[in-house]
């Protein structure tokens, strides 16, 4: 029998693994595919970045998005803007139309908005975005024209004259703390002998020196160069914008009560830089994106002026007095006193300079003994005695008030042993005590203790109670008010901004407010007497114009839902 190999074959429509030809078909796909995968994951990574550097959230105002290609946007106009502020800065220095102190001053301050300017420009997108809003709900809108307008104007230096000025404000009286007609006739009087002597041949600048009770005095009434809408008075900028070169004014009275004497020296003109729109243009900035922030910036000037105008009107006012405790760092044995002062001949400055034996020193002491009797029997006069009566100079605004004092104080040792003596009550009426000033009657107010406003809760429970408000304004308040028993007059709505504003009008009439606390200002208690309709006053007025939309603006931007992204603000440099 003969044996052979039987041949193995495999079985029609059969496959299995060890096909070498089908495995390696099967690898070669299987990796074919990796690679696609691979490339569209990294497609598709690429066109996320990309998507998310361009149209990235960087903020959003109430729902609506500040993408990442707005916000590079508007940082190229803010360092724009500020590099071509500082130009002009050196350019005005240069042609002598600022002084080098102004100038150090204007760009110190861009400097510091250099250095924050990523922010800057991330904030100024939310606020133009926010405003866009609150203009549609104010009715505010700007027109094509008003934007060219608008564009013009930042390209312009307007008129310019170099203003010299010679100031006379009237003195305080010495019993009511303010100007009397007699000082108003007084300081007329100055002015009127100062523009005598200018018009005999004198000289502006020495008159000025002499004569001038402004701030620019020393530099004999240099005002430097000034714009007709500056923040000054408005009425005498208008008369010196209508002299010609080297001409001067007459005597004129500001509504601050201060008279004035104005004098032109130097015209310059209005002027127009023509290569404006291509220096935007050459800072990588697109024409269209930069009328879109001067859109902003109108609608946001147009906002501040309906604001404005609006709390201008007639509208509900209270009658308010007020209690004042500023806001103070002060060890806790710091003691609170007022004081009247009796110098031998009134004068306190040359009382260490008398011989013990001088009989004014003996006057003192019995004018000292006379008002302390007085004090003993109404504690409730101390105020006026002190405004009326005392040789401090200051008595007549603080009422003998004394600033805190602690065992640090530079004070002098007499005076030092008997506020801090052991045992004292708020409210204790000292026996009169000699100092190096002379003789003193004293009324220990309070120590500091647990603060202000642990204080201000005591008195709000004595008002509860049924104590005069008045009379612990008198007291207690160490503004201006306590010489008006606390009345602070009429305030409008908006005068006074956040918690103070809403502690006056949220409150009933003829019931104290609660303790008010406000930041980096002080403690505050309000009692309205009186509320009607009246028309604004112009001190009102000045108030809205300087902080009425500031304040409005605040109230809306804290009401809306703003979301920002801090790592798309630093990237806006890129």
């Amino acid at each position: 029998m003969t044996l052979r190999a039987k041949p193995v074959t495999r079985r029609p429509g059969r496959s299995g693994w060890d096909n070498d030809d089908r495995r390696t078909r099967m690898i070669n796909g299987a990796f074919v595919g990796a690679i696609v995968l691979s490339v569209l994951l990294l497609l598709g990574y690429g066109a996320y970045s990309w998507y998310d550097s361009h149209f990235g959230t960087a903020a959003t105002v109430d729902g609506q998005v500040i993408n990442k290609d707005q916000l590079r946007a508007r940082y190229k106009i803010e360092k724009f803007r500020i590099d071509y502020t500082e130009a002009r800065i050196r350019t005005l220095l240069t042609a002598g139309r600022i002084s080098d102190l102004t100038a150090q001053q204007q760009l110190a301050f861009l400097e510091q908005r250099r250095n924050v300017l990523p922010d800057l420009a991330l904030e100024r997108l939310i606020d133009t975005t926010l405003q866009a809003t609150l203009a549609t709900g104010e009715g505010v809108s700007s027109t094509d024209a008003e934007i060219a307008a608008q564009l013009l104007d930042e390209a312009t230096i307007p008129e310019e004259r170099h203003l010299w000025v010679i100031e006379v404000k009237p003195a305080n009286d010495k019993t009511t703390g303010v100007p009397g007609d007699a000082e108003k006739t007084a300081a007329k009087a100055a002015a009127d002998a100062a523009l005598a002597k200018i018009t005999a041949g004198a000289k502006f600048e020495d008159v000025a020196k002499s004569d001038s009770s402004g701030t620019t005095a020393a530099q004999g009434g240099d005002l430097e160069y000034v714009r007709i809408d500056d923040n000054y008075d408005a009425d005498f900028l208008k008369a010196v914008f209508g002299l010609q070169k080297d001409g001067m004014t007459g005597v004129l009275l500001g509504k601050d009560g201060t008279y004035r004497i104005g004098r032109i020296t130097d015209i310059a003109v209005v002027q127009v830089d023509q290569t404006f729109q291509s220096q935007v243009e050459a800072a990588g900035v697109k024409i269209a994106d930069y009328k879109l922030a001067v859109q902003g910036d109108l609608i946001r000037k147009k906002l501040v002026d309906k604001v404005t105008a609006d709390l201008s009107k007639p509208s509900t006012q209270r009658h308010v007095l007020q209690i004042f405790l500023p806001d103070v760092q002060v060890p806790a044995d710091a003691v609170k006193v007022r004081h009247i002062l009796f110098a031998p001949k009134n004068d306190p400055a040359g009382a260490s300079k008398l011989a013990a034996t001088d009989p004014a020193w003996d006057a003192a002491k019995q004018e000292a003994e006379a008002a302390y009797r007085t004090l003993l029997s109404d504690p409730s006069k101390f105020d006026a005695m002190a405004r009326t009566m005392s040789d401090e100079g200051s008595a007549t605004e603080t009422g003998g008030k004394q600033p805190w004092y602690d065992a640090t104080s530079p004070i002098d040792s007499a005076f030092a042993d008997q506020i801090f003596r052991a045992g004292l009550q708020p409210g204790a009426i000292l026996a009169p005590f000699k100092t190096s000033f002379g003789w003193h009657v004293l009324q220990f107010l309070r120590p500091y203790g647990d603060g202000n406003e642990a204080w201000a809760n005591a008195l709000k429970a004595k008002l509860d109670a049924g104590a005069d408000f008045r009379t612990l304004a008198i007291d207690n308040d160490e503004g201006t008010a306590a010489q008006k028993d606390g009345d602070i007059g009429w305030i409008a709505q908006g005068q006074f901004s956040g918690v103070k504003g809403a502690a006056i009008f949220d409150t009933a009439l003829d019931k104290p407010s609660a303790v008010t606390v406000v930041d980096s200002d002080g403690v505050y208690i309000f009692l309205s007497i009186g509320e009607e309709v009246r028309p604004a006053t112009d001190e009102q007025i000045a108030v809205f114009k300087s902080t009425g939309f500031t304040d409005w603006y605040k109230l809306k931007k804290t009401a809306a839902k703003i979301t920002r992204d801090a790592a798309a603000a630093a990237s806006a440099t890129g």
